[in-house]
């Protein structure tokens, strides 16, 4: 790492692509009619706060004078490369998640970054949240949302994230199913497209694993969260167990696919060689009798013989056959 690439702790600077996107904020108050605002307002209410764009650090920065948000928690929202976490704060609960989801067919990466405090939740994005197309109708129609804590809302975010996840699981599955009857039927699997789904299932796995044993630890904060949605992160664990034992198995099956693969390429070279080893059987005898007749011998009778090419040939013919039926009779090939 160059020295001028480094920067001190505490340093707001934001480290992915989308230099592009303009800080935008949606404020929803969302306790009874949902009210949309585009600042920062503190007003007693429950309130979700969508930050989309991180390439205006003042912005942003200025959360903090409304929210206690301790300058090195910022600073891990602007690094989009952070690992995936939820942190008790004490105050707060911080979480980074990287989202894989499918939309019109095709995968898609995607980071957020999660505040929960006890009436706000605030969300951070590099660019328009697709996948939480599902959560704008909750927060208008969805009467028990209005009803429940914050703590609630973080629950449907979680749960449209592994929901998404479980479809990319699904679809990978559903991929592996396809080569697995290619290796099947065809004995041969396009690898690069294989190595492709065993890399994905990496990723995913990089991206779940830590969400299940850091969210059961940040729910011991029961300032955050409420008795009455214990049931649902119960159900959301479940999901992650679901989840983690679909990729493993998956995982699994790959290995396995792979074997067959190889032992196919095995014994197609097999086979081959088997083939060729047979024609130098075959031919070895041959040989020995045409370097035999071949030798230049001042006595050699049979060659004057009229019909004596006639009976070579025939010789070698009738060898042949017989190597050949001896080879089928031993099962050497079918």
């Amino acid at each position: 790492m160059r020295i001028k690439d480094y920067f001190t702790p505490k340093s707001l600077v934001y480290t992915g692509a989308h230099d592009n996107v303009k800080t935008t904020i949606k404020h929803y108050f969302y306790d009874n009619e949902l009210r949309v605002t585009d600042t920062f307002k503190k007003n007693g209410e429950k309130s979700y706060i969508q930050v989309i764009g991180l390439s205006d650090v003042n912005v942003i920065e200025g959360l903090r004078e409304i929210y206690p948000i301790d300058s090195l928690t910022l600073e891990d929202v602007f690094n989009v490369h952070q690992r995936v976490k939820i942190e008790d704060k004490g105050d707060y609960i911080f979480s980074v998640f990287h989202i894989v989801y499918i939309k019109d067919n095709e995968a898609f990466e995607d980071y957020l970054s999660l505040l929960m405090f006890e009436n706000t939740l605030i969300s951070f994005h590099e660019k328009e949240p697709l996948y939480l197309d599902a959560l704008y109708p909750l927060l208008e129609n969805y009467k028990e949302i209005k009803e429940k804590g914050v703590d609630y809302l973080y629950y449907h975010i979680l749960d449209i994230i592994t929901d998404h996840h479980l479809d990319v699981a699904d679809e990978s599955m559903r991929f592996l199913d396809e080569f697995e009857a290619d290796i099947l039927d065809s004995k041969r699997v396009n690898q690069e497209d294989f190595y492709q789904i065993r890399k994905s299932l990496l990723r995913i796995k990089g991206i779940t694993s830590p969400v299940h044993p850091q969210l059961e630890k940040a729910l011991m904060n029961q300032k955050l969260f409420k008795k009455d949605s214990e049931a649902y992160f119960e159900d959301l664990k479940d999901h992650f167990k679901r989840l983690d034992d679909n990729i493993q198995e998956q995982r699994e099956l790959t290995r396995h696919l792979l074997d067959l693969h190889m032992n196919n390429q095995s014994n197609q070279m097999n086979q081959i060689m088997k083939t060729l080893t047979l024609f130098s059987a075959i031919f070895i005898p041959l040989s020995f009798l045409t370097g035999f007749f071949g030798m230049n011998f001042r006595y050699f009778d049979v060659l004057e013989y009229k019909h004596s090419l006639m009976i070579f040939i025939l010789l070698c013919v009738l060898l042949t056959l017989g190597m050949l039926y001896f080879f089928k009779r031993l099962k050497y090939f079918k």
